[in-house]
């Protein structure tokens, strides 16, 4: 009887150690995966201008300003306030467009994660 019993909670414990080496896997796998997804940040772009076509951002995946360009007749010291604000305003834009592409690419690679088996 006591041996059934050990035998029995011996396979409860092997199976439960089995588990936590698959989830390290798992774990493991993640983390190469988030590293992918830093790399492919960086190279997605994404270009904007401003309505008036006045300013234009080149932006990166990881929210990092690449390029910005000026037309010159914006650089006026009577264009100051003008300038501040479609440089705010091609900003936000450029946040928005980059920000849907990271989220596209991210739904892509949360669909390939097998993190349905985590325990939380």
């Amino acid at each position: 009887m006591l041996s059934v019993f050990l035998t029995d909670r011996l396979w409860k414990w092997r199976s439960k150690m089995a588990n936590m080496f698959d989830m390290l896997k798992q774990a493991a796998q993640i983390k190469k995966q988030a590293g992918q997804f830093q790399k492919m940040l960086a190279s997605k772009e994404c270009s904007v201008s401003s309505p008036d076509g006045k300013i234009s951002m080149k932006v990166n995946g990881k929210m990092e300003l690449l390029a910005i360009e000026i037309s010159p007749e914006l650089l006026a010291p009577e264009h100051k306030t003008h300038l501040e604000k479609l440089l705010l305003k091609t900003w936000q834009v450029a946040q928005k467009e980059i920000e849907k592409i990271i989220q596209a690419e991210a739904r892509g690679l949360l669909g390939d994660l097998p993190i349905g088996n985590f325990p939380f």
